[in-house]
């Protein structure tokens, strides 16, 4: 009785550590990934002052939501690339990749370019005793990006996507209703736009 008590727990205690090992074990086969800087090729001054820090976190939030990769913080990604004294961002060659790879400690590196981002309006006007107008803001943004297998430097991955979003606004006699400049543009259209992306990331066979 005492043997089979004891095996019982024997058992018991190997299943936790098993268990408690597993899950461990699925982490280290993600691949590791670093997503890098986005080139501005849109002309816009905005995403010098914030807009590719913030393209980069919410690339990095969305790839660890997927749940396919471990993802490299872009704050630890800098510190990286400043002790390794690499500069990385927009179109990186594939040698280039190769060796950031082994010096990053990375599977892969997402980079790529934002191509639009910005704002367009039109409207009318009406007579000056009138005094009325109507108008449409229509913001955009697209936005390329591939991935690049560090061990090979081959592209393995590659898509673009766009978005955008109008606001109405019209004004009688000075007095307006509509909406005005959006300060939450960046969440209306370049988001989605990188939400796009992650999910074909997410359904290609990396």
């Amino acid at each position: 009785m005492k043997r089979r008590i004891a095996t019982a727990v024997a058992m018991a205690v190997a299943f936790a550590a098993v268990a408690s090992v597993a899950p461990v074990a699925a982490q280290d086969s993600k691949p590791r990934i670093a997503v890098l800087e986005f080139k501005n090729k849109a002309d816009n001054q905005w995403w010098y002052s914030g807009g590719a820090e913030a393209a980069q976190d919410v690339f990095v939030t969305e790839l660890v939501k997927s749940g396919r990769f471990r993802v490299v913080e872009r704050e630890q990604l800098a510190a990286l690339m400043e002790e390794k004294n690499l500069a990385l961002s927009g179109d990186v060659d594939p040698s280039t990749a190769v060796k950031a790879g082994k010096l990053l400690g990375v599977k892969y590196l997402l980079t790529g370019a934002v191509t639009e981002y910005g704002a367009q309006e039109t409207g009318a006007h009406g007579a000056y005793r009138v005094g009325f107008s109507a108008g449409k803001k229509t913001f955009t943004a697209a936005m390329n990006a591939r991935i690049i297998d560090t061990d090979t430097g081959e592209i393995v991955w590659a898509d673009e996507a766009r978005g955008e979003d109008a606001n109405f606004k019209l004004s009688i006699a000075g007095f307006g209703g509509g909406v005005e400049n959006d300060t939450r543009m960046f969440d209306k259209v370049m988001k989605p736009v990188i939400q796009q992306l992650t999910a074909s990331i997410k359904a290609a066979d990396l």
